[in-house]
């Protein structure tokens, strides 16, 4: 099964090649696609994993089973300009089930967004991609631990996953308002809390709700 090292030093995750071509590439079969495919996701999809799961046996099954499933069924995956949102979902519901299943032999709570450390949740990360001082950091990591689960994922996922609303809502399983109603009300939150927020991020937030 193919791993990439992910602290290999390779193109930044946001500067996009055309995943759609990728995609297309991937489902005709050359192996070669595949693990461009592998090294493309890797990390941003080893990151939102992380987000619901501190066990990185489970999130690793998780991801080898995903990118088996790819392989293995990559002749009939249909080819969508959606990948990002795709391969989100299919993870999520990964861990999800492990998670179910882990939690009826030990007893455990199953499956929450709100399993987070303030030191795995980085602003440049969660938010946008600027660098604040370690205090700001630390500021913005003590307010977003205040929003609820769902709004502190669908922030993940619009500026993180740089994902539209509509794609948003079909992770989450809700309609695409619910999703403006919650980015508005988690970066209102935001904003209430810490004013000055918006300048500092150089970028005006709130245009991202309603996308």
């Amino acid at each position: 099964m193919l791993k990439p090292d992910i602290h290999d030093k390779r193109q930044n995750a946001w500067e996009k090649t055309d995943e759609t071509l990728l995609w297309q590439q991937f489902r005709e079969g050359p192996q070669e696609a595949f693990q461009a495919l592998v090294q493309h996701f890797y990390r941003e999809l080893h990151f939102y994993g992380g987000r619901f799961t501190r066990d990185s046996d489970l999130l690793k099954d998780c991801m080898q089973d995903l990118f088996l499933d790819l392989w293995t069924y990559r002749a009939k995956i249909v080819q969508t300009q959606y990948i990002r949102p795709y391969l989100y979902k299919s993870l999520r519901r990964k861990i999800h089930r492990e998670m179910m299943r882990h939690a009826s032999v030990t007893g455990d709570d199953g499956f929450t967004f709100d399993d987070l450390s303030s030191e795995e949740i980085t602003a440049e990360q969660a938010l946008i991609r600027t660098e604040l001082s370690d205090y700001q950091t630390a500021r913005l990591n003590a307010l977003l631990e205040q929003l609820s689960d769902r709004q502190r994922e669908a922030i993940h996922l619009k500026f993180y996953g740089e994902l539209s609303n509509e794609e948003i809502a079909d992770i989450l399983a809700v309609n695409k308002q619910s999703v403006a109603n919650l980015l508005h009300r988690g970066l209102r939150r935001l904003r209430e809390s810490w004013p000055s927020l918006l300048s500092l991020m150089g970028c005006g937030l709130l245009a991202f709700g309603h996308k």
